[in-house]
């Protein structure tokens, strides 16, 4: 089986890591093992140094001299035994004083014992005859070597929990070996060098033992970012995709991602938005300003073409011989349709100036209720009732009352156009004192806007009646975008279409 490039590297990492770890362990032994030796050597020269300078000051001492004499076997009471143990002591005490951890004594010969034991700087309890006895044999058996060779000796001794020079050094009275000076130090394996020993193990095995943790973290983390990385590959091909919710380590991270995606998700559709208002406002100035000269022109040859109509109708009525050549439903035909178009060039002009801007605070509320009253379902044969709930303290808006009321007309036919028989037309009200805005939503029962031209409902001159200019919703949004609104339709999930205006309560139309 093949290594993918991401396995590769982990058995890089993990050869670097053991390798490392192999030289610090055998580094650190190789350095610990030259200091311990380099150690152990100076501490055998100190323990000789100080033993052949009290076994000169014996040899040099007639004092040191009177007192070996006096250990001859036989000859030695116990007063006299205590007097020279105390001499020696007294002589070794203040030298070995002088290096930390010294101790040393006096092995005589022929009383086959040792005298004048000191370790001035060890802490207490000091033992009193001689070396502690877990030394005894071993300090007693290198000073008889000493003294039967006559030589000197210095030897490293070792018994758990402790290493230590031992240096003895024979000295003579009249020529013949009498007695041996022994000093050792302690070296312990409680001290910096074992200590090192066995921290350098402890950290290798936690080492290791890391090594082995990381090597599972990266493999865990490795699937978990392998799998993030083939979610993020399907957000990329479908913008609407999330991430899974994850819960430990990873679990910020897919949900940062899907907050990220939403907000770039939203400023999409916010930015298409904008894009398609400013392609409307666009457009409607373009249509706006080619309107404006068309209905100019148009207008007066209207009337004039009205005027002359009315007088012919007036003659064809007092006139029963043109009566039978022209009945008079076709002058009121003619008539009817000329009054048709005088109201769609007036509705044209619309776009070239959407509101008078006769701006003043009105009272929304009551231009609904206005508006409500003015819908006439007489000649529909439709039964429609209508519900409102309004806020209960509405603050006066800054709009051109006529205008608002127009497009609130032109949502309220519609919505009654598109309900069948019967139905239900909810009109609501509620403001935010935060935003300082006012919101409008009628919700009609009927049934709906077919999904394909929910986003050009706005554009001039689209109808999908028979008899509509597709100019009601243009107008209505140009009024209301004139009043720096808002006005949209959505189709509701069970039937029906809400409708919602959002107007400023305090503006300045420019």
């Amino acid at each position: 089986m093949s290594l993918t490039k991401e396995n590769k590297r982990i058995l890089q990492i993990a050869f670097i890591a053991v390798t490392s770890i192999l030289m610090l362990v055998l580094g650190s032994f190789y350095f610990s093992s030259r200091w311990e030796k380099r150690l152990i050597e100076e501490k055998k020269l100190i323990c000789l140094s100080y033993a052949r300078h009290l076994s000169e000051e014996i040899e040099n001492s007639s004092s040191a001299r009177r007192f070996t004499q006096l250990s001859i076997p036989g000859t030695l009471s116990c007063d006299s035994s205590m007097m020279i143990d105390r001499y020696y002591t007294d002589l070794l005490n203040p030298l070995l004083m002088e290096y930390e951890g010294l101790e040393g004594g006096v092995y005589f010969k022929h009383l086959d014992g040792f005298m004048g034991y000191a370790f001035p700087t060890s802490p207490p309890p000091v033992p009193v005859y001689g070396p502690p006895p877990r030394s005894y044999n071993i300090i007693k058996e290198q000073a008889m070597l000493s003294l039967s060779g006559n030589r000197e000796i210095i030897n490293v001794h070792a018994f758990d929990p402790a290493v230590f020079p031992l240096a003895t050094v024979p000295f003579s009275d009249l020529g013949e070996p009498v007695g041996a000076v022994w000093i050792r130090v302690h070296i312990e394996r409680e001290l910096p060098v074992a200590k090192l020993k066995r921290i350098i193990n402890f950290v290798t095995i936690l080492s290791l033992f890391g090594f082995m943790v990381m090597a599972m973290i990266s493999l865990f983390l490795r699937n978990g970012i392998k799998n993030i990385r083939k979610e993020l590959n399907n957000a990329h091909n479908n913008p609407g995709y999330r991430l899974k919710r994850r819960g430990g380590w990873f679990g910020f991270i897919p949900a940062s991602i899907n907050e990220m995606l939403s907000m770039l998700e939203k400023e999409s559709r916010d930015r298409a938005g904008l894009e398609k208002r400013l392609q409307q406002k666009e457009k409607m100035a373009s249509l706006g300003k080619m309107i404006a000269g068309v209905a100019h022109e148009v207008k007066t040859p209207l009337s004039v073409v009205k005027t002359r109509v009315q007088m012919w109708e007036k003659e064809v009525l007092i006139s029963e011989a043109l009566q039978k050549k022209i009945p008079p439903y076709s002058m009121k035909l003619v008539l009817d349709e000329i009054n048709r178009l005088s109201l769609l060039v007036k509705r044209l002009v619309v776009f070239s100036r959407p509101i008078y801007k006769h701006l003043k605070p009105t009272n929304l509320d009551q231009i609904l209720e206005e508006v409500v009253s003015m819908i006439d379902l007489s000649d529909s044969g439709k039964q429609i009732g209508f519900s409102k709930q309004l806020c209960k303290e509405p603050p006066s808006i800054e709009v051109d009352g006529n205008s608002i009321r127009q497009v609130l007309i032109n949502v309220l036919n519609n919505s009654v156009e598109s309900i069948k028989d019967q139905g239900v037309i909810t009109i609501s009200t509620r403001y935010d004192m935060e935003k300082q805005m006012v919101t409008i939503e009628i919700t009609d029962t009927g049934t709906g806007i077919p999904d394909e031209i929910l986003e050009i409902i706005f554009d001039p001159f689209f109808t999908s009646k028979e008899t509509g200019s597709g100019l009601g919703l243009a107008i209505s949004h140009e009024i209301v975008a004139a009043h720096n609104g808002t006005i949209s339709l959505k189709n509701l999930e069970k039937g029906g279409v809400r409708c919602t205006i959002a107007l400023p309560v305090h503006q300045k139309i420019t």
